[in-house]
C-alpha cells in the first residue's frame, strides 16, 4: 500500500504564518531547518487557500493579527536563542 503524501506547508515568513494562524486558528510548530538555520513553521494542513487569501489582501481584525504577530516572533527568537539552529 502507499503512503499518501503529506499535506503539511511549511513556511518561513512571521507575517504570512500569523495571518495564516488567525484565519485557520490552529497553531503552527516551529523549527529550525537544517539546511540553513532559518526558523519554519509547520501548518498540519494544505493552508494555499490562506496563503491565497493573505495575498487578494482579505481583511483580519488588526489587534488579533499584531498579538499573533508579536506572538510568532517571539517563537523565532526563542528558538534561536536556545541553540537550536546551530
Amino acid at each position: 500500500m502507499k503512503e499518501k503524501p503529506s499535506k503539511n506547508t511549511i513556511l518561513e515568513s512571521p507575517d504570512l504564518v500569523s495571518f495564516i494562524s488567525l484565519r485557520e486558528k490552529i497553531q503552527p510548530k516551529p523549527f529550525v531547518r537544517k539546511s540553513d538555520g532559518r526558523v519554519c513553521f509547520e501548518f498540519p494542513d494544505d493552508v494555499s487557500g490562506s496563503i491565497a487569501a493573505f495575498y487578494a489582501n482579505q481583511a483580519v481584525p488588526i489587534s488579533d493579527y499584531c498579538q499573533r504577530l508579536k506572538m510568532t516572533r517571539s517563537m523565532i527568537f526563542a528558538l534561536k536563542g536556545s541553540g537550536h539552529g546551530k
